[in-house]
């Protein structure tokens, strides 16, 4: 019988998490031979997320279909450090499914991406067809985000989700990869196994406020645009070359007024040219303390995540 190991990052989800996991193993119990483990990634909540994970436990412990194991982390890390501490636990399975833990992921795919992974599909992976009751301005700038991205990176990834399912030889290659700033929709795109899409409408969240306010959208924009291109450097080159061409052509201005005797007193030509350099220098000097933080993020060879051993159950599936 094949295993498959199912990876659902929680942060503070006390309030609906027991009732997803049921809704999870209820949609898991109708797929036959196959043996499935949830494994819930606790993110360093700080509500009773974990106590309630190992209470669901034991109440299934000794049922073998859809057994349940924590994996805490010692504080939070974020999302895609969460993915990765659970794809290091399931290297060992046949294959991985990561989903979200507010069910906006639909349980009821599973059994459609595990009939395409016996196929021979390496990836099997869940693509948005609508984005759900999302706002129009909220719609727009993830849009903006997607082309942004495909354009700079030449890796299309819109409207693409975590929700994978990735065969132990994927898993085994996103695991050995070294980088510690992991962005998991795109390196999985960038590793190129073959690969089939599943396209799903977006059902309403089980929280009642998403933990992506519009703030950590961004950062989490910029730090997956950052890690996969050096192209927004290229844009201090680009400034600067245009910067210099805009200079000669005031120059020639200028001096040709001082030559005719037209010139105008006064330092505003100056000012505007101080102005505009300034401005260009402070955003490319921006732009590249970006990319020394990330530097300064990889050399260090920090680990992504710290497991915290006296909460976790996972050592009963590792050994």
């Amino acid at each position: 019988m094949k295993t498959v190991a199912v990876i659902i990052p929680a942060l503070n989800e006390a309030e609906n998490i027991q009732s997803n996991l049921a809704v999870v193993r209820e949609h898991l119990a109708g797929i036959k031979d196959i043996s499935f483990t949830l494994i819930v990634v606790d993110d360093g909540s700080t509500d009773n997320t974990a106590k309630l994970v190992c209470q669901m436990r034991e109440q299934i412990a000794p049922a073998t279909e859809a057994c349940i194991h924590l994996l805490s982390l010692n504080r939070h890390f974020g999302k895609e450090s969460a993915i990765a501490a659970g794809l290091q636990a399931a290297i060992e399975f046949d294959a991985a499914i990561v989903m979200d833990s507010d069910l906006q992921h639909p349980p009821a795919l599973i059994a459609e991406m595990v009939t395409r992974w016996s196929a021979g599909a390496q990836v099997v992976e869940a693509v948005k067809s609508s984005r759900g009751n999302e706002t129009r301005t909220r719609g727009l700038l993830v849009r903006s985000y997607y082309a942004l991205f495909n354009y700079l990176t030449r890796l299309s990834i819109s409207d693409h989700t975590d929700f994978k399912l990735l065969d132990k030889s994927v898993v085994a290659a996103y695991v050995a990869l070294p980088e510690h700033g992991r962005f998991f929709r795109g390196l999985v795109n960038w590793m190129n196994f073959p690969s089939e899409q599943i396209l799903f409408d977006v059902p309403e969240s089980t929280r009642k406020r998403s933990a992506w306010g519009n703030g950590a959208l961004f950062r989490y924009a910029i730090d997956s645009i950052t890690s996969f291109t050096a192209f927004p450097l290229q844009i201090v080159t680009l400034l600067g070359g245009l910067t210099f061409l805009l200079s000669l052509v005031i120059g020639v201005m200028a001096l040709s007024d001082k030559i005719s005797g037209t010139a105008v007193d006064g330092f505003t030509t100056v000012i505007l040219l101080i102005l505009l350099i300034g401005s260009v220098l402070m955003f490319s000097v921006g732009l590249i303390g970006i990319y020394v933080g990330r530097i300064y993020d990889e050399v260090k060879r920090r680990p992504g995540y710290l497991i915290d051993q006296r909460k976790s159950t996972l050592r009963d599936v590792q050994e």
